[in-house]
């Protein structure tokens, strides 16, 4: 008996002690990812929206898309995560497949992100947009197919062009326009 107390309060010790899988304070989870630009690149990042009421955003420019991906947790009010990408967003002077291996090269970033076409560019559409990553859920629960990255990096690698899906800003939300063949220069 004095060994099964003895085990049982090593145990509610151990599991006391243990830490807890939540995020830190001031961390913002980016659920949409904005990209414009080739050299330099403009990224734009909005957290918040489906799991999250936190509404942050943040922007930076850099010469290439690693630089200001290692510079985007640091240009909001809070740190800015990349950890929970859900939704790429590029523009149409972005360099698709540097973007596409960057993300998939990164430890953090992942490669299950659906990829989507910006009409205007991805900031002018994330601009005025309160909640882009429950639009764009909204679209894909519609039927609108969006790529994963891998997929959409698969097709360009081996078809030379890949369909995204096209979305623009009106009245303050993220609009289905159509499908858009994107082929590698």
């Amino acid at each position: 008996m004095k060994g099964l107390v003895l085990t049982a309060l090593a145990l509610t010790l151990l599991c006391g002690c243990s830490p807890n899988a939540r995020e830190p304070d001031n961390l913002a989870l980016v659920r949409v990812l904005g990209v414009d630009g080739a050299s330099p690149v403009t990224l734009t990042a909005v957290c918040g929206g489906v799991d999250q009421q936190d509404a942050s955003r943040g922007s930076c420019q850099e010469e290439t898309f690693g630089l200001a991906r290692d510079r985007m947790p640091w240009v909001g009010e809070e740190e800015l995560a990349l950890t929970s990408v859900s939704h790429l967003l590029v523009g149409r002077d972005a360099d698709l497949a540097a973007v596409l291996f960057a993300v998939l090269e990164d430890q953090e970033m992942g490669a299950s992100a659906r990829v989507w076409l910006a009409e205007e560019g991805a900031a002018a559409a994330l601009e005025d947009c309160k909640d882009p990553a429950a639009a764009l859920e909204l679209l894909v629960q519609q039927g609108v197919q969006a790529p994963t990255v891998a997929e959409t990096l698969g097709a360009l690698m081996t078809d030379g062009s890949a369909i995204l899906p096209v979305v623009g800003q009106e009245g303050g939300r993220l609009i289905w326009r159509g499908e858009e063949r994107w082929d590698e220069q």
